[in-house]
């Protein structure tokens, strides 16, 4: 199968037929009336889908504690260790804000394959668990794509002295990297640790434009206080020193969640935040309406907002990667274990959940055409980066 790296996955019909799919529970009355609106109001084509190809390889995980004083929404480092993935997905839970039964997550699943040139065929669940070609290529390529990516924001927090390792044959990855993780006197100088972390080390993240296609900007701040920590100026009020040891080799990878967002992309809602979450606004509007022209009304008026000649759309979807992972965090000082795995323990067998997302648009002969995915959340640092 060709793919999707570079190429689309595969051609199929015009999506302004999902207007069209008879629908009955309110799970699809409010799905449908924005696709509907959104073909009705943009004649729609579909899309190729693709990703960023880095230069190198790796994987993902969260942590237990944290520096409460000086870092209290992010622990020390953002990583979680754990052979589960988040509970959210044994709940069915995809982060769309729409409703969580069967049919209503299959709707969600065709529309987004459409939006990817698939047909409904390609999205029908196979028997004993198995799963579409696509959907094990597209896992696949997200475990490269987050591996890909974690390299590269490493290597850019932590630059050549830090310790970062891939190995090609195992596609595997290895960070050696120490920290200083002392409370910061901000009342001091502040032309010192303060102007240095602001003007340095944030620019060194939103300044890596290859980084940033990859990566979504909220995402990578969640990481940028460990290149402040990485590159403080050193003085004798920085005494406190952490090293973080973390190896992952990906192992299996499985397509949980997928779906789309008509009208809405994260570049829209950036430029007018009023129609942040305005896509479950209209779920929303059908529970407690129950009216079907009163949720095709307010998905007219939203288009009106976003511009009726616009024809993009956002795939999102949710992939587990299973790891072989070593994970540590240890105060240089005391000795003690802060985040993470005892000396000497064996590599652990870890579940990761990647978030990505994709902008469609509208294409030739009557296909949607894709831009890059992007990693939008890992194990849920930003409880899936919703913007819709």
């Amino acid at each position: 199968m060709t793919s999707t790296l570079i190429r689309p996955i595969l051609s199929t019909a015009n999506v302004k037929r999902l207007a069209s799919l008879s629908l009955r529970s309110s799970s699809s009355s409010c799905y449908h009336a924005a696709a509907a609106t959104s073909s009705s109001c943009r004649h729609q084509s579909l899309p190729n889908n693709h990703f960023v190809v880095h230069r190198h390889q790796s994987t993902s995980s969260e942590s237990s504690s944290s520096n409460s004083d000086q870092y209290p929404t992010i622990p020390t480092f953002p990583w979680r260790h754990s052979p589960t993935p988040p509970s959210r997905l044994l709940q069915n839970d995809d982060y769309s804000g729409m409703p969580n039964n069967f049919r209503a997550r299959f709707v969600r699943r065709l529309i987004a394959a459409k939006e990817l040139n698939l047909n409904f065929w390609n999205v029908l669940p196979l028997p004993f668990g198995y799963a579409q070609e696509w959907e094990e290529e597209l896992a696949g390529n997200f475990s490269v794509a987050f591996g890909l990516a974690m390299r590269e924001l490493f290597e850019t927090l932590f630059g050549d002295d830090g310790g970062v390792v891939y190995n090609d044959d195992q596609q595997s990855l290895s960070l050696k990297a120490t920290l200083d993780c002392n409370h910061r006197d901000t009342t001091s100088d502040n032309t010192t640790e303060e102007s240095f972390a602001k003007n340095d080390n944030t620019s060194i993240v939103e300044n890596n434009n290859y980084l940033n296609l990859m990566m979504d900007q909220l995402l990578l701040q969640q990481y940028q206080h460990l290149h402040n920590n990485h590159h403080l100026p050193q003085n004798n009020n920085h005494q406190k020193m952490m090293s973080i040891h973390l190896s992952i080799k990906p192992i299996k990878a499985q397509l949980q969640n997928i779906f789309a967002v008509p009208m809405l992309t994260r570049d829209i809602v950036a430029s007018k935040p009023h129609l942040k979450g305005g896509y479950q606004r209209l779920e929303r509007v059908f529970k407690e309406t129950q009216s079907y022209n009163e949720v095709k009304q307010k998905t007219y008026e939203l288009a009106e907002e976003v511009g009726l000649d616009s024809a993009k759309r956002t795939v999102i979807a949710e992939a587990t990667i299973t790891c072989l992972e070593y994970f540590q965090v240890k105060d240089l000082e005391s000795g003690r274990i802060v985040q993470g795995m005892e000396d000497g323990d064996e590599e652990e067998e870890v579940v990761h959940l990647v978030r990505f997302e994709m902008v469609t648009d509208r294409g030739e002969d009557g296909k949607r055409e894709g831009g890059n995915w992007k990693l939008i959340d890992v194990d849920d640092l930003l409880e899936g980066n919703v913007f819709h």
